[in-house]
């Protein structure tokens, strides 16, 4: 069936998702400076941590700002999406990825947190854990590094996952839907890690992956998940790195 005409408040509302995803580019790679200089009394000892627990923090309060707008321009989307989802839905087939008719999103959702998760482990590992040594202190750091990826995962997919679907689900066609997320989640992480564009392509996949997954469990969990996994292997070597 084809989707109605996009109406001028879901462009709004998918507005919102896109400057949030600015200022997470802005924030997080162009201008990472801004929140130290802005806020200077430490949150903890280690400088290392403290840098990265202000960023989620700033950038969670702008995810919850983007949410919050979006469900103002889409009240009856956001009532159907803003939850964790059914994560045993039917997941619509796509044969060349092997998501296969009758499939559901428990066998899909947990086949693609390990394969995901291996591909980001080999990037992080040859980009950036390869040659250091695996201290035993840095399993201190773990509360740390579970805490900053929840958060993370939490913000991105509300601001390019969550914040787009529900703007755009029974206006756009979904396939279209989907690349719009993927690519609203590629370019920050054209700088970030995964980063350059084997990293911005890798998380174009993922975005639109997750994207698929938020509509058709019409919920976040899924999505959240998947991100999570992801973000737990890049912190830790970025801790890792770090020393």
């Amino acid at each position: 069936m084809r989707a109605a005409r996009v109406p001028f408040p879901a462009w709004m509302a998918l507005g919102a998702s896109a400057l949030g995803t600015l200022g997470l580019l802005y924030l997080g790679a162009l201008h990472p400076q801004v929140i130290p200089a802005a806020w200077t009394a430490p949150l903890v000892g280690n400088a290392f941590v403290d840098g990265k627990l202000k960023y989620q923090l700033v950038t969670l309060v702008l995810a919850l700002i983007v949410l919050g707008v979006v469900a103002l321009l889409a009240p009856h989307n956001a009532r159907r999406f803003y939850r964790p989802g059914d994560l045993d839905a039917g997941a619509q087939p796509v044969r060349w990825l092997g998501i296969h008719p009758q499939e559901n999103w428990t066998h899909v959702g947990r086949s693609f947190a390990v394969i995901v998760s291996l591909a980001t482990g080999a990037f992080v590992y040859f980009n950036l854990a390869q040659g250091q040594r695996l201290e035993a202190g840095l399993a201190g750091y773990l509360p740390w590094i579970l805490v900053l990826a929840a958060l993370n995962a939490f913000t991105e997919e509300a601001i390019t996952r969550l914040g787009v679907i529900t703007a755009l689900d029974g206006r756009l066609a979904r396939p279209s839907m989907y690349w719009i997320s993927a690519l609203l989640f590629g370019i920050p992480h054209y700088y970030g890690v995964p980063g350059g564009l084997i990293g911005a392509c890798m998380a174009v996949f993922l975005g639109w992956l997750l994207a698929k997954s938020v509509a058709e469990t019409r919920g976040l969990m899924w999505a959240w998940l998947i991100h999570a996994l992801q973000d737990v292997i890049i912190f830790a070597g970025l801790f890792l790195a770090a020393g």
